[in-house]
């Protein structure tokens, strides 16, 4: 199951996460998430948190049996929400909303996804690429000249990379050791195996202004 995920931030273009809102067979909101959705004229299945962040106008628009209250204060709405994909039988999640605004928050979603990444495939998509957390191996078209990064949040062992101009083989890598900014594809399909850890992996929209060359 394909569960496409709203969070509390400034959403990206539409156009990057359309593929996953036609797909998805469960659209899930971070509390605050729902008035993103909403006013994206997207109705969601359900919506999970404390509700703090919860628009009267919003919650006016949903029944009682999409809301579902979760009101720890121990737990971000991000997990809340991600935890109960994994009870509803999510097997893939596409997270929008995650970026900008607050660097703490930021931080704290990505500290989040990794959490999870053993228990479903987790990316994220903003207006500038998007995000994916490997465990063992991810293989992905993508045009020539695209930029790809990887980083290790915590220690990623045994790293090998096809199709990248500057490769990996069996190499580790390590949070304030060393990264991987701004590579380069330069073959498709690009692959990316991990022995042991996690690695997040990074790449750029092909069209993104700001994107560095």
């Amino acid at each position: 199951m394909r569960a496409l995920i709203f969070i509390n931030g400034e959403l990206p273009q539409r156009r990057r996460y359309e593929a996953w809102l036609q797909s998805a067979e469960l659209i899930l909101c971070a509390d605050g998430g729902a008035n993103r959705a909403l006013a994206e004229g997207i109705m969601p299945h359900f919506v999970i948190g404390d509700f703090d962040s919860l628009m009267p106008e919003t919650r006016a628009r949903l029944r009682n049996d999409q809301l579902v209250h979760r009101p720890s204060q121990y737990a971000p709405d991000i997990e809340k929400t991600l935890q109960f994909a994994v009870e509803r039988g999510v097997r893939e999640a596409c997270i929008v909303g995650a970026t900008r605004g607050r660097f703490d928050h930021q931080i704290c979603n990505l500290n989040i996804m990794e959490k999870f990444c053993s228990r479903l495939q987790i990316e994220f998509v903003d207006d500038t690429g998007q995000g994916t957390f490997v465990r063992d191996r991810l293989q992905f078209e993508a045009p020539i000249g695209q930029q790809v990064s990887l980083f290790a949040f915590r220690r990623a062992e045994g790293i090998t990379t096809y199709g990248l101009k500057y490769p990996l083989d069996h190499a580790n890598m390590e949070w304030a050791v060393n990264d991987g900014l701004s590579n380069e594809v330069i073959d498709s399909p690009v692959e990316i195996t991990v022995k042991h850890g996690t690695l997040f992996v990074f790449r750029v929209w092909p069209d993104d202004p700001t994107r560095a060359d």
